[in-house]
């Protein structure tokens, strides 16, 4: 083997371990050390080839993109070659995938977009990333007879991000998630009435609920910036002006601090959609009316709440990887998908379906997303109404591409 190839096989090897340990443990666990642990390779290799955590970070979203890119690829070779498949495979093949062997690397995918929100030089990464796989769904969606194949693309790679989104923090199994896009997710049988799990209960005396509260806005604003690896006593304590004792006081664990952050979160999340809704004519709902207003929401999410609106959905990964945070995930998702439906039935009162439901919550999930961790380009913002126009009604006339 060649000088040069060896190289280049220990900065795949690397590269490979990045991916491994962002899946695993979060972007926030991402060292120099932690990396070359992981790869079987000395510190001083990933410091020769990877002088900061960032390119470390370059080049796993590289390597991500190169392996989808490929496995895009063979799939095309395959449809060519053997017996015919149409979109509808090609996307639950997706949703499989993550479902099974690649649950891990889609984690780091989705750790690593989120990220981009946040920092200049991942972002970079996102847009080249998402303008990239737009083109491959394209190639996709015409080698496979797709009409209107731009909007098809556009709608199935949003959806398909979406329920990321849903998959991963649930532990969906396979039949499950390839579910999701025809059947809606199952709810437990008690949903509608199953209570939010229990918070922390407050210190009493106004002084006491002050404290708490600027425990929480801090924790709430580290989670923005920088993720739940991000929040410690710390970090919490120097961020609300406190000492180091304050935030231990009222929340004995991180787990405890986080999970209450998530609750928090779900809050939020659920007012700002209801404000943003709050302007519908319900008693003579029309399809476009929806459609403006779902357009309205998404830009302001995205500009306005951006940080915060995906902070939200950090926490779903987290529950990918701990459990005890898929209470308040599942019953987020749940009252999303009744909120939904009721919206959609008093617009088709026979024929909407909790499969409309769960579509449309990751259709915004996708979208939003997509627009933020690629800095909000203001094409994309301007394709919101029309995008969620060709979605909403091809659901609404039983013409979806999922056979919605």
């Amino acid at each position: 083997m060649t000088r040069q190839k060896r190289s280049a096989l220990r900065q795949q090897e690397i590269a490979d371990a990045a991916i491994a340990v962002i899946g695993e443990q979060g972007l926030a666990a991402v060292t120099h050390k932690m990396v070359a642990d992981r790869a079987g390779v000395s510190l001083a290799a990933t410091t020769y080839y990877f002088e900061t955590k960032n390119d470390i970070v370059a080049e796993a979203s590289s390597q991500l993109l190169h392996h989808y890119a490929g496995s895009l690829a063979r799939f095309a070779e395959r449809r060519q070659a053997g017996p015919a498949v149409d979109f509808h495979a090609f996307f639950l093949r997706i949703l499989a995938n993550v479902a099974g062997g690649h649950r891990f690397d889609t984690l780091a995918w989705c750790e690593i977009m989120l990220d981009a929100a946040r920092r200049d030089a991942t972002r970079r990464l996102a847009r080249s990333w998402f303008d990239r796989v737009h083109d491959l769904w394209l190639d996709i969606a015409a080698l496979l007879g797709v009409a209107d194949g731009e909007r098809v693309a556009r709608s199935g790679l949003d959806l398909c991000i979406g329920l990321f989104f849903v998959i991963l923090p649930l532990a969906l199994e396979e039949a499950e998630a390839t579910a999701l896009p025809f059947a809606g997710l199952r709810e437990r049988p008690d949903a509608a009435d199953a209570p939010v799990p229990a918070r922390i209960a407050a210190r009493k005396g106004r002084k006491a609920a002050e404290t708490r509260r600027r425990v929480l806005d801090a924790a709430i604003d580290i989670m923005a910036a920088e993720g739940p690896g991000g929040i410690t006593y710390r970090a919490v304590a120097d961020r609300a002006g406190l000492t180091r004792a304050a935030p231990t006081y009222h929340f004995p664990t991180i787990e405890g601090l986080i999970g209450e952050v998530q609750v928090e979160l779900f809050e939020r999340t659920k007012a700002r959609y209801r404000e943003g809704l709050a302007g519908l004519d319900r008693a003579a709902l029309a399809e476009e009316q929806l459609v403006r207003h779902t357009a309205a929401i998404l830009r302001r999410e995205a500009s306005d709440f951006g940080l915060l609106g995906l902070a939200d959905l950090a926490i779903r990964l987290e529950a990918a990887r701990h459990p005890a945070f898929r209470p308040i995930v599942r019953a987020h998702i749940e009252d999303q998908n009744r909120a939904w439906l009721r919206i959609l039935r008093q617009l088709d009162p026979e024929g909407a379906a909790p499969a409309g439901a769960m579509i449309l919550q990751a259709l915004c999930i996708g979208k939003l997303i997509r627009i933020v961790a690629t800095g909000g380009r203001r094409t994309d913002l301007d394709r919101l109404r029309e995008e969620l126009a060709y979605d909403i009604g091809a659901i609404l006339s039983g013409t979806h591409w999922t056979g919605c």
